[in-house]
């Protein structure tokens, strides 16, 4: 039992925001918190692990911890990926580099994210649990945020949508008891039009959006990125993806917000 006015020294960071990625988020309320968990859902090639990475880049100089769990990527298209976004060098540069094992300006990149670890296993919920214990007993304390790319690499079947659901539920439990913030990568449905529109909050696979405090969904069209808040328990949402941000993802994969100054962007 609890009594309310002495909630300080207990919650600790439970509930506090991270650092805004985007001043687009800031101004639509879009608010990453602690011992919360997300989502970021989109089809096949809409930028979310892309997305994910340049969140990855802010709150790492903002000096927070992170956990990243990529079954989706490999070590060689995690690390391309991160070089260039934080060199400002081309993706196809870097991947030239790499092929030629000219690598040194990279490093030397890469160790700035010595806040950042990435887990490449595809895991089942104890295994992670596992990996924040690990985390906690090595540093001493949980790990700011937490990001799991993609959900069905760790889910125990690819269309299995109950235990998706009983994952992200655990999730949910996990980050608020490690006060961590959990931001999970999922899918969407491929039967649609290819308009450029996000994706609307029935269009995601598996109706585990209830669980996620925030939902945001994504949509290219070449570069361009288009992204929609369809759920948001802290502030304005748009389930049916009908007003959403614009973004443009440069040849060195940095998301760059150009909606900032309007409400939502409508294509």
């Amino acid at each position: 039992m609890y009594r309310l006015e002495r909630f300080v020294n207990r919650i600790g960071s439970l509930g506090r925001p991270l650092p805004d990625p985007f001043p687009s988020f800031e101004f639509n309320r879009i608010t990453f918190r602690q011992g919360q968990t997300s989502m970021i859902a989109g089809k096949p090639g809409s930028f979310k692990s892309v997305l994910a990475l340049n969140m990855v880049a802010t709150w790492a100089e903002c000096n927070k911890s992170i956990l990243y769990f990529s079954a989706d990527s490999d070590e060689r298209t995690v690390a391309k990926r991160m070089s260039a976004i934080l060199t400002g060098d081309a993706d196809t540069l870097v991947e030239r580099r790499f092929a030629d094992k000219d690598t040194g300006r990279y490093v030397a990149a890469l160790e700035r994210l010595c806040n950042v670890h990435f887990v490449y296993e595809s895991l089942d919920m104890a295994g992670i649990a596992s990996r924040f214990a690990s985390f906690e007993a090595v540093y001493g304390e949980w790990p700011d945020v937490a990001f799991i790319d993609n959900l069905i690499d760790y889910a125990d079947s690819a269309g299995d949508w109950v235990s998706q659901i009983e994952l992200t539920k655990q999730l949910d439990v996990l980050a608020r008891e490690t006060r961590a913030h959990i931001c999970i990568l999922h899918h969407a449905k491929v039967d649609r039009d290819n308009s450029g529109r996000p994706p609307a909050d029935y269009e995601i696979q598996g109706k585990v959006t209830q669980i996620p405090r925030l939902v945001l969904t994504c949509a290219a069209s070449d570069m361009a990125l288009y992204i929609a808040c369809v759920k948001n328990t802290n502030g304005p949402q748009d389930p049916l993806a009908q007003s959403f941000m614009q973004f443009w993802v440069h040849e060195n994969l940095a998301v760059d917000d150009i909606s900032y100054g309007m409400e939502t962007g409508k294509k």
